[in-house]
């Protein structure tokens, strides 16, 4: 369990925040590419508690700048998306992608405009995404992960919006041995099925099957690495700072590859990212990621496709989608069902999280299998410490290209 102040430290994420002031540091998915529309209306969106405009121009070009107009603070949420820049309707001052102040009619023609600061930051597309830097001063250079350099179709990326911190998606990624548990029949309805599990498993008394595993922990100058080693398979697990966790779905390979991202949106809600990509070809229909993706309308809030199937509770929200006969049939130890492996196993995993509320990390009983966690949160805390004492944040100028989650099969390796 953590104390009372490493809870708020792993938790909190305003701008005054030890954490808040880390994840900074470091270059951020912010939204998918295609909501923005070019020359159409500017988006608000927030990220670590604060709001902030994004807009395309006609041109393409993408800009990212603070919510409040620099001049008198009015939303530039509201502005006109113009040839050159984003136009205030308050008072005509006009923002360039870059930060440039253009114009402002509230100034005479002599005034040096380029002395007025603006509020816009750094951004960098690609891969149907669109990054952004909210630091201080110069933006580092962008860090390049395993599939930023890819051609565009090698890559499918979608964003889901939970109702839980930041830290409850990765938790449960550090978590590897709830995949025996809540993903049992849905891993067994897979083809990972045949390389998931032993056959020499466990029970619980109600005839759940399972492997117990043994779990290692090693760090890393980008975070940690964690295993989990068990009759079947060993999975190796890749977590970078500040938020991303590089996860395996097959031993393939030539298979697709997956990585999440966990954005703080702010202290109680989180912008998750699930990508699949493949550095070796295009992404094929009938590869994990098309096979599972390649069918859903609405990229921009993927969990919307499962938990708007739910009732709704007398509070008004929804209840997850879970189907409690399906339980009953035997179909689902979960109760998820009907939306191919990828959605259900998210189904499984978001439920469960938001369902916890704010956690309070002070009064948990964590068991064996759960040191990867352990280590998770450690390796959270040191990073924050170290940028309190004026370190370069801990990973952020590292190429991390060649840095990918493994699975080896140990019934194929006999």
């Amino acid at each position: 369990m953590l104390t009372e102040e490493n809870n708020r430290l792993l938790t909190e994420v305003g701008p005054k925040t030890p954490l808040g002031g880390l994840m900074r540091q470091y270059w951020i998915p912010v939204m998918r590419s295609s909501q923005l529309k070019a020359g159409e209306s500017p988006r608000l969106f927030k990220i670590l508690g604060e709001t902030f405009v994004a807009f395309r121009l006609p041109d393409g070009t993408v800009g990212i700048v603070d919510e409040k107009c620099p001049h008198r603070g009015a939303s530039l949420a509201l502005g006109r998306v113009e040839d050159c820049g984003l136009r205030c309707i308050y008072h005509g001052w006009q923002i360039s992608p870059s930060g440039e102040l253009l114009e402002a009619p509230t100034h005479p023609p002599s005034a040096r405009l380029d002395k007025i600061g603006t509020g816009a930051h750094p951004v960098r597309e690609g891969q149907g995404m669109i990054w952004t830097w909210l630091g201080r001063g110069e933006a580092p250079a962008f860090r390049h992960f395993s599939f930023t350099d890819l051609p565009d179709d090698h890559v499918i990326a979608a964003t889901m919006t939970l109702h839980c911190g930041w830290l409850a998606p990765l938790e449960t990624l550090w978590d590897v041995f709830h995949a025996q548990i809540l993903h049992n029949d849905t891993v067994r309805a897979s083809f990972r099925s045949k390389v998931y599990f032993s056959d020499n498993q466990l029970s619980t008394s109600s005839g759940l099957r399972y492997d117990y595993p043994e779990m290692l922990v090693r760090r890393t100058p980008y975070g940690f690495d964690h295993t989990n080693c068990d009759a079947a398979k060993d999975t190796h697990f890749r977590f970078i700072l500040p938020f991303f966790q590089h996860h395996t779905v097959s031993p393939d390979p030539l298979e697709d590859k997956a990585i999440h991202i966990a954005v703080p949106i702010d202290d109680e809600h989180t912008l998750a990212w699930q990508i699949f990509y493949n550095r070796n070809a295009p992404l094929k229909p009938e590869g994990f990621g098309l096979a599972n993706f390649g069918q859903l309308e609405d990229f921009d809030d993927l969990y919307q496709n499962i938990r708007n199937k739910g009732p709704r509770t007398p509070e008004g929200l929804w209840g997850w989608g879970q189907d409690r006969d399906a339980m009953e049939r035997g179909e689902s130890f979960a109760g998820f069902v009907g939306n191919g492996t990828v959605l259900n196993t998210l189904a499984e995993d978001f439920c469960v999280l938001e369902s916890q509320g704010r956690v309070d990390r002070t009064r948990e009983m964590l068991a064996p299998v759960d040191k990867a966690l352990v280590e998770g949160r450690r390796t959270v805390l040191e990073a924050i410490a170290a940028h309190q004492r004026g370190e370069v944040a801990q990973g952020r100028d590292l190429d991390l290209s060649d840095v990918e989650a493994l699975f080896i099969s140990k019934k194929q390796a006999a």
